[in-house]
């Protein structure tokens, strides 16, 4: 379905973001909350979907390195089947931005542990948004063999927001020990590896208070939640076994940062992003810079790592800031490319490690890191600690696409339209 492709696009907030295409999951830090009236927004999704309707061919890839598929599996088999598709001119009949924000239609999936993985969508029952039915239905899969070990439904809630930053509602969250975090109409449950409830609490109805998110830090021994009931935003670590309180602050506030921006967390601070750099929050609400490099400056996607690293991705690269002594490396865009003619996608790291990914495509023939890359995404490997390509994997076709990293490292499971394909990292 070509919306859920490009709605990611809209969201970012990035003007001339090039492939509305390819799948795209908008986790933005520069969180431009405040929409476009939906006059305006209607009239740039049509001009969106005329445009995936004239570029839906596929093209040639790179050829994979450093890389070896150990399976694939054909999702259909065990019970997964896509978004119901719905005519253009069905979904603009009764649009809304509360029905566009509330979307959620692409699959994901995530490491439970080295040797299990979850694939998992929210299914909607019922063609009117409003009081349509919703359940995160999820596929529980043997990473050794790609077998089906079981599956498990939740009911869940109509999103408040596209961005997952901002709503967490229906997200499953890896925790430490082979343990996971699910949000479900807003109660945040912990279970082990066997699906055995651990812990639970509800929090306050996002229906009247606002939407709540969650992130796991501390490679997953703690969780951080952001409650925005309105125009006061606030955060709180808990303790990921017990759910136990640890600290909870006001959203930072300053003439230049509104507190319903969004921010991505540590385990002692909170990042986001400005025209002037990236910086950090402590809990003290002290803010301070970490990297001003004209490289950190503007849009992108941030991810915090358990030690002391932070990815950015930002218009024209990628690079690795330290938390204390800021830039790192960075691989960026060769002059004769216009960042406009180029996207950089959000990041995934395994929960605890320095290896992330990154996707990225090109308008335009190129290499970038010795990497053929043309129109459909290719995802990049590398660890924080050495700025050297580990591998590259390229997306066959347009549509839906995800991807994840086994806590050891040692492997990748990409989710690519139909299909889940693990491979094993040289």
């Amino acid at each position: 379905m070509r919306r859920r492709i490009l709605l990611g696009v809209i969201m970012t907030g990035r003007r001339n973001s090039v492939f509305p295409c390819a799948s795209i999951r908008a986790e933005h830090w520069t969180g431009s909350l405040v929409r476009r009236n939906a006059r305006a927004l209607f009239l740039f999704l049509i001009s969106l979907l005329v445009f995936c309707n004239a570029s839906s061919k596929t093209h040639p890839q790179s050829t994979s390195s450093g890389v070896h598929a150990k399976w694939t599996i054909e999702l259909k088999k065990y019970g997964w089947t896509p978004a119901k598709s719905e005519s253009d001119k069905k979904f603009f009949k009764d649009f809304t931005l509360a029905k566009l924000e509330g979307l959620d239609q692409n699959t994901r999936v995530l490491f439970i542990s080295n040797d299990e993985l979850v694939v998992y969508h929210t299914k909607q029952e019922g063609e009117n948004y409003r009081t349509a039915s919703r359940e995160v239905e999820a596929f529980f899969v043997n990473a050794q063999d790609g077998s089906l070990l079981q599956t498990k439904l939740w009911p869940v809630q109509m999103r408040k927001s596209e961005i997952d930053l901002r709503d967490s509602e229906a997200r499953l969250v890896p925790l430490q020990g082979d343990r996971f975090l699910i949000l479900a109409n807003g109660t945040i449950m912990t279970y082990d590896r066997d699906l055995n409830l651990i812990n639970q609490e509800t929090l306050e109805p996002s229906s009247s208070t606002g939407p709540w998110s969650v992130q796991a830090v501390a490679g997953g021994a703690q969780v951080f939640l952001r409650h925005e009931p309105g125009p006061a935003v606030t955060y709180e670590w808990r303790a990921s076994d017990t759910l136990q309180l640890l600290r909870k602050t006001p959203g930072y506030r300053d003439p230049h940062f509104h507190p319903q921006y969004l921010v991505s967390a540590g385990e002692n601070a909170v990042f986001t992003g400005s025209s002037s750099g990236i910086k950090m929050i402590t809990p003290d609400q002290q803010l301070k810079t970490i990297c001003e490099d004209k490289f950190c400056r503007g849009d992108g996607h941030l991810q915090v790592f358990a030690s002391r690293y932070i990815v950015f991705s930002g218009r024209t690269g990628i690079g690795v800031i330290d938390i204390a002594h800021g830039l790192v490396w960075s691989k960026t865009i060769g002059t004769n490319l216009n960042p406009n003619d180029v996207q950089f996608g959000h990041i995934v790291s395994s929960i605890s490690g320095t290896r992330f990914g990154v996707w990225m495509t090109s308008y335009r023939k190129t290499l970038f890191d010795g990497v053929k890359v043309h129109q459909s995404p290719v995802l990049l490997i590398y660890d924080a600690t050495n700025p050297k390509l580990l591998c590259s994997i390229p997306m066959k076709l347009y549509g839906d696409f995800n991807f994840a990293l086994s806590p050891d490292e040692k492997h990748v499971a990409i989710f690519n339209d139909a299909s889940l394909t693990l491979y094993a990292l040289d």
